[in-house]
């Protein structure tokens, strides 16, 4: 590890001011790592200089200049520094780069600049191709390219580049907006109504929980002894307070420490922004809490500390009770201890799931199908002649072998794109694909369901769930009927004769359905999940001030931790 105690104390490093960038990449990559890592940062080299220094930084790496030269990987900034802090670690890195000329612009300043006035190191040049300038630049360490202007006249040197875009939008990812553009955290719906829901007696909408359950083989759970409002939840703590009413937005907070996985650093200020009317800065007097110590899981791997620090929250209260564990990994379990929080997860077994208790979610949408815009769809309209079509990875122990035979090349389009089938993938454009199939056939994939049904919505083709334990998202509050097919796993093989029995009104009418869910309820998906979560809150309140009891949309008395 690199610290700058050490470096102040001698060696050829003995100034970070004074170190070239040879001698600063070196130390920050004084540890052992496969080209891979670079691949994967995205990191391009153009210049045989930036490559000569990589390949003498990874000399028993025999293809690393070969990747380089061949490739055009593009420098993605962020994560380019995300790599050097973390090998360095460094909580000083950007003060570092920029006092070596490796900050966020490519000029640097010298002593011998001769234009003082302009920013940069600035060289007047003495004929058509500033041989000082270049003799300058071969001087200095870091400096790797002159850039003359185009009078021939000015020359300014430029240093090795760590690449810092601005950073992307809050709720790229996270949120959507109808026109394929980043969402816009202040656009959210601030309240939201489930049109499909009956209305109860306070006026606002019952969620009905029989609705996760159907056309699947699994009922609904015994009263067991699993979490429910009524159990594993304190209903004082959301009890309106003065100038609130029922209405209100319930009390949120949500917890300050930056989540530990990086592509979800950016969610708790999405969350803030879109979930503004109900977020407050203290967590004692919220009715609900979202921790972000917990979101700290790479491919299912989550750090064994998280049940500490989880408990370690003085809101926790060695309950969990009123927090909101947000979970978006493809595993079907949590992979921590968590008392006896609720869940907004991704990936739920049915069998797992605690009717009105737990949230959900979709795994969210992203690449082409967050982007897709109104005139795409609009042009798709009447043109999808396509009855169904899957395209994606055909895992061994998945339905997704099974579906690549129903390919017939006509209007079923099912291909495997590592292979097999009978079909092949490379003829078929998945976005094209999608825009041309009125069904999009949604299998479970690394878990027990996949990108594909939150972007067959998005491309608006109808989907088609194949998997007989996922829990839908908003399963309590969508009637999935009306949007979508669910199948059972036994019946792939009927699958083209199932689509071809729905009449063609049926399907208008689906498709209608379709956009108007898209618009409503997975633009903005979290502010969904809270709307639900502010109807099971006030139905609860409801009932425990009639006395009976009741409340919550299902599930059983008792207490239960997970």
């Amino acid at each position: 590890d690199i610290h700058l105690e050490n470096l102040e104390r001698g060696g050829p490093m003995a100034s970070i001011g004074m170190a070239t960038s040879e001698a600063l990449v070196r130390e920050l990559h004084s540890r052992h790592y496969d080209w891979e890592v670079l691949e994967r940062a995205g990191l391009s080299f153009s210049k045989l200089r930036h490559i000569e220094l990589l390949t003498y930084l990874r000399r028993d790496a025999p293809r690393f200049r070969e990747i380089l030269n061949s490739s055009s990987l593009g420098l993605s900034a962020f994560d380019t520094t995300l790599l050097l802090r973390t090998l360095s670690r460094r909580p000083d890195l950007a003060s570092a780069l920029r006092e070596t000329g490796l900050g966020a612009g490519s000029d640097f300043q010298c002593t011998f600049d001769e234009s003082p006035r302009d920013g940069g190191c600035q060289i007047k040049c003495d004929g058509r191709s500033c041989e000082r300038a270049q003799a300058k630049c071969r001087s200095l360490g870091h400096c790797v390219s002159v850039d003359v202007n185009r009078d021939k006249t000015w020359a300014t040197l430029k240093s090795l580049q760590v690449f810092m875009p601005l950073p992307p939008p809050a709720c790229e990812g996270y949120a959507f907006e109808a026109n394929g553009s980043a969402a816009v955290p202040i656009d959210a719906p601030l309240s939201l109504s489930f049109d499909d829901l009956p209305v109860g007696p306070g006026g606002l909408g019952l969620p009905q929980e029989e609705w996760c359950y159907r056309d699947t083989p699994v009922q609904p759970p015994p009263d067991n002894g699993r979490c429910t409002l009524q159990t594993c939840f304190d209903l004082e703590r959301c009890q309106p307070r003065a100038g609130e009413t029922e209405a209100s937005a319930l009390r949120l907070y949500i917890d300050t420490p930056k989540p530990a996985t990086h592509d979800m650093e950016r969610w708790p200020t999405c969350m803030r922004q879109t979930l503004r009317a109900g977020v407050t800065d203290e967590a004692e007097g919220a009715c609900l809490v979202i921790p972000t110590v917990n979101i700290n899981c790479e491919w299912d791997v989550c750090d064994p500390a998280t049940h500490s620090r989880l408990r370690a929250m003085p809101s926790w209260r060695g309950t969990g009770h009123n927090h909101i564990i947000w979970d978006y990994i493809d595993h079907h379990t949590i992979k921590y201890r968590t008392d006896e929080a609720l869940f907004l997860k991704t990936s739920m077994r049915l069998s797992d799931y605690r009717p009105g208790f737990d949230l959900p979610a979709p795994l969210l949408p992203n690449g082409e199908a967050a982007r897709v815009s109104p005139a795409e769809l609009a042009a798709a309209r009447g043109r999808r002649s396509l009855l169904a079509s899957f395209k994606g990875v055909c895992q061994s122990s998945s339905r997704r072998p099974q579906l690549a035979k129903l390919h017939n090349g006509r209007d079923l389009i099912m291909v495997c794109t590592n292979g097999g089938g009978r079909g092949s993938a490379q003829h078929w454009d998945y976005k094209t694909l999608m825009l041309s199939s009125v069904f999009s056939v949604a299998p479970a994939g690394n878990g027990l369901h996949s990108f594909r049904l939150a972007e067959a919505i998005f491309f608006g083709s109808i989907p088609v769930i194949v998997d007989d334990e996922v829990t839908l998202p908003f399963c309590s509050v969508l009637d999935w009927r009306r949007f979508s097919v669910r199948i059972r796993q036994s019946q792939v093989s009927q699958l083209p004769q199932l689509l071809r029995a729905i009449p063609p009104a049926e399907v208008a009418r689906m498709q209608t359905r379709l956009a108007e869910v898209k618009r409503k309820y997975f633009l903005f998906p979290f502010n969904t999940a809270m709307a639900i979560l502010h109807l099971r809150v006030r139905e609860a309140q409801r009932a425990a001030a009639k006395g009976d009891g009741g409340g919550g949309g299902g599930g059983g008395g008792g207490r239960g931790r997970r």
